[in-house]
């Protein structure tokens, strides 16, 4: 632990007595032991180099909640909050750190009506009522469909109990999407912003928020008249940092072929000596966040005079209206980055004008001259 001073490390204790200094270094460290494995093989936990010792308190704490997790068996007599909770921190390892924060901001939701209920006495109706109340205080029922989807699975895989309760339904409510006349809008009134070309970008290949903030100029291949998509930047909770991560998923790997202005919008910038790495950055020359991208996007659309519905909206106009020109749903879904299967699941709307064809189309076919 540390680096050695003549063969020697030095180390002096600190309150709690796991967290240890190298007087060489200053850095912080600890071992914490996590038992046996199963075929009775004594594990540790080292960790060292930290710069404060309160970094590393957090780390040994957030380690001993993990094996006290995965050690202790629950029971039916737990509440819920620690059923819940138990099940989160067991997985934590192989967990994405976006998705403990998502799964524990879901649990919180219900724990005020169920948490403190007995896992042996909390029944289906219990539940049912904590979705109906959170839907009436304004929780969409995608988000109750994903809590009850956790939710489920926690108690049968900690204490193999099925609850019995019924997924909330689906939402009835179409997806809020820009018209083409307000996405129109939004462009024409944006060509004098800074970032013109990644507005553009977006607005023509429907990147996610965090791939615009990812790209690189390496990306950009002009004599193909093509650009990569190979990572995204995501904003991690709590502590809102942010991390350089692969797309977020296997279709997310993919090369967009772009129309001439947009491809000479990026190149202009790529050929312009900035000493920034990204095709996209602030006015420090850093990378740009997904969540301040989102912020401006929303009060360019206020200013432009159509609704700040986000960037993300823009995925499912360009999906819809792709759909409805005849392109095939393996051209749009490649474009966008996903499974076809998801494409038509969650990015696809009827348009009235389309409802309109596909009525007189049928009626023409099979009624014609009646």
């Amino acid at each position: 632990m540390g680096e050695p001073c003549g063969g020697i490390e030095v180390w002096v204790m600190f309150v709690p007595e796991a967290i240890v200094q190298d007087q060489v270094t200053g850095l912080f460290g600890f071992r914490l032991e996590l038992g046996r494995d199963d075929s009775g093989i004594r594990r540790q936990a080292r960790r060292t180099g930290f710069v404060h010792e309160k970094a590393a308190l957090a780390e040994f704490e957030r380690l001993c909640r993990q094996r006290d997790a995965l050690h202790r068996q629950p029971r039916l007599s737990d509440p819920v909050r620690e059923i819940c909770q138990g099940w989160v921190l067991a997985r934590q390892q192989e967990l994405e750190p976006n998705t403990v924060y998502g799964y524990l901001w879901l649990f919180g939701l219900i724990f005020p009506y169920v948490g403190g209920v007995r896992a042996s006495r909390l029944s289906a109706r219990m539940v049912e009522r904590a979705y109906r109340e959170l839907e009436t205080v304004g929780y969409s029922r995608s988000t109750l469909r994903t809590l009850h989807l956790i939710l489920d699975k926690a108690f049968r895989e900690q204490v193999g109990i099925n609850l019995g309760v019924h997924k909330p339904r689906e939402s009835d409510d179409e997806r809020p999407v820009w018209t083409l006349a307000e996405a129109q809008r939004f462009s024409d009134h944006v060509r004098g912003d800074r970032l013109y070309p990644m507005w553009r970008l977006l607005m023509v290949a429907g990147l996610r928020r965090g791939e615009l903030c990812g790209l690189r100029y390496g990306d950009l291949e002009p004599d193909q008249g093509a650009l990569k998509v190979r990572r995204q930047i995501v904003v991690e909770d709590p502590g809102s940092r942010v991390r350089v991560k692969p797309p977020k998923s296997p279709n997310g790997f993919r090369t967009l072929i772009l129309d001439d202005d947009t491809l000479k919008g990026l190149t202009r910038g790529a050929t312009s000596g900035r000493a920034s790495r990204y095709l996209f950055t602030g006015r420090t020359g850093r990378h740009l966040r997904p969540d301040n991208v989102t912020g401006r996007f929303n009060q360019i659309a206020v200013a432009a005079g159509v609704r700040p519905l986000g960037p993300h909206q823009i995925r499912h106009l360009i999906a819809s209206n792709l759909l409805d020109a005849g392109f095939g749903i393996h051209e749009v879904a490649e474009r966008l980055g996903h499974d076809p299967a998801t494409l038509m699941r969650y990015y696809t709307r009827v348009s009235a004008t389309r409802r309109l064809q596909a009525t007189n189309h049928i009626a023409d076919l099979l009624i014609a001259g009646h």
